[in-house]
C-alpha cells in the first residue's frame, strides 16, 4: 500500500481520476470488490482517513468534517490530481458534499451512497465513544466488542459479516490513538447537525448519484428522499435488502451504477 505525507492509499488503474472515501470506522478495505472493476475506466484512488486504516491518526485531534476535506483535498494534491469524480460511503459522502461545495470545478461529479448529510443521531456503539468517561471505557473495547456489533448494524445480511471482513476492518481499531481519533469524531458529531449540513446543498451544483439501501439501519431510507428533494439534479438508485453499505454488500450493481454514471455525466 503506498503512503503519502502519512496516509496510506490504494491506487488502481489510469485515465480520469475517480477518488474514493469511505465511512467512519472504515477503511480503503470497504472499497474492495470497487477497486478493481472501477479501475478498468478510471484512475480510482482511496485514501485511509487519518486514523482509519493504515492512516496513523494525527497529533491535536482535529477530526472536524471542514479539516477532513482539507485533508482530502491535499492529498490529491500530492498525488498530482487536479480534478476527479468524487464518491464517499456514509462519513466519506459528508467530506464529498464539502468537497463539493468549497472546490466544484475541482469535482465535477458526485456518487453518495448513504452520505451522512441528515444523520439525527450516531449509532448507539459510536454515540458511547463520544461520553465523558464511558467513551474512554469503550474506546478500551473498540474492535473486541464493537466492530462486530457496528457491522451488523451497518449490513443488512449477517452472512456478509465473515471473519476475512472483521479481520480486514481491524486495523482500525487496533492503535490506542486510533480509538482516540474514532472517540474525537464522534465527539466533535455533534457540531454536524442537519441543518448545517442542508446549507451546503443549494451550492451543490454538480451531477451527481444517489445510491442508498432501503433497509439502511444507520440512515433510513426516507433521508434519501430528503436528499433528493434538495438535490434536484441528483439520480437516486434504491437497492432492495441492502443495508448502509451498498459499495460492499452488492458491489457488482454499485460499480456498474457509478460506471454508468460516470461515463454519462464527464461527457458533459
Amino acid at each position: 500500500m503506498p503512503i503519502s505525507d502519512g496516509w496510506c492509499f490504494e491506487e488502481e488503474g489510469q485515465g480520469y481520476p475517480l477518488v474514493l472515501v469511505h465511512g467512519l470506522g472504515a477503511s480503503s478495505f470497504s472499497w474492495r470488490d470497487n477497486l478493481a472493476p472501477l479501475s478498468r475506466h478510471f484512475r480510482v484512488l482511496a485514501p485511509d482517513l487519518p486514523g482509519h486504516g493504515h492512516t496513523p491518526a494525527y497529533l491535536g485531534g482535529d477530526f472536524r468534517l471542514e479539516t477532513l476535506a482539507q485533508g482530502v483535498s491535499h492529498f490529491l494534491d500530492r498525488q498530482g490530481v487536479d480534478k476527479a469524480a468524487l464518491a464517499g460511503n456514509s462519513l466519506g459522502g459528508g467530506l464529498a458534499l464539502f468537497l463539493a461545495r468549497e472546490y466544484p470545478e475541482r469535482f465535477p461529479a458526485l456518487v453518495l451512497l448513504a452520505p451522512a448529510a441528515a444523520l439525527q443521531r450516531l449509532p448507539r456503539v459510536f454515540a458511547l465513544l463520544g461520553l465523558p468517561v464511558i467513551g474512554l471505557l469503550a474506546a478500551a473495547l473498540l474492535g473486541s466488542w464493537i466492530l462486530p456489533r457496528a457491522l451488523r448494524i451497518a449490513y443488512y445480511r449477517p452472512e456478509l459479516i465473515t471473519p476475512a471482513v472483521i479481520a480486514g476492518y481491524a486495523p482500525t481499531f487496533r492503535p490506542w490513538a486510533n480509538r482516540l481519533a474514532l472517540r474525537q469524531i464522534c465527539r466533535q458529531a455533534s457540531h454536524w447537525p442537519p441543518s448545517r449540513i442542508e446549507a451546503l446543498l443549494p451550492a451543490i451544483r454538480q451531477p451527481t448519484a444517489l445510491i442508498w439501501g432501503d433497509q439502511d439501519r444507520i440512515l433510513p431510507v426516507s433521508q434519501a428522499y430528503w436528499l433528493k428533494d434538495r438535490l434536484p439534479q441528483a439520480e437516486m438508485q434504491i437497492l432492495p435488502e441492502v443495508g448502509h453499505a451498498p459499495q460492499e454488500e452488492v458491489p457488482d450493481a454499485v460499480n456498474k451504477i457509478i460506471i454508468a454514471f460516470l461515463e454519462r455525466s464527464l461527457k458533459d
